[in-house]
This record gives C-alpha cells, structure tokens and sequence, in this order.
C-alpha cells in the first residue's frame, strides 16, 4: 500500500483497494520478526482475505502497538 498505515486511532473505514498480494505484504511488514506457527500463518493468511480496510485496520493496530513501546 503506497500511502502506508494509519498513524493514529480510526474514526471510520480506511477505504481503497489493495490486490491480496499487496495485502500480504502489509501483514508480513508489521508481523516481522514475530515467530508465527501453522496457525498463526493460517489466520494471517484468512485475513489478507478480507478486504482491505479490515486488513489495513488490523494491520495498523498491530503496528501502533509496537510504536507505543513497553507496556503498561
């Protein structure tokens, strides 16, 4: 996704479109690093199904939450 993830929380859909190829590809970017197993990779598979805001919103919270830092 060119324009990249929301920063901030989300008052409405994110909106666009991204082919599922790309939707992955935002998925794999936040869960970096993140020792996933079959199930794991399952369900992030389902959700580069979704459409794209579900998958941009989700994504982005997962991002947001490694931005926050340790927690509290």
């Amino acid at each position: 996704m060119s324009t990249g993830l929301p920063a901030g929380p989300l008052e409405a859909g994110p909106g666009g479109f991204a082919p599922q190829e790309e939707r992955a590809a935002v998925l794999a970017g936040v869960l970096e690093c993140v020792e996933m197993g079959a199930w794991d990779r399952r369900v992030a598979r389902w959700l580069t199904e979704l459409d794209t805001s579900t998958l941009v919103t989700v994504a982005s919270w997962i991002a947001r939450s490694r931005a926050a830092g340790q927690p509290r």
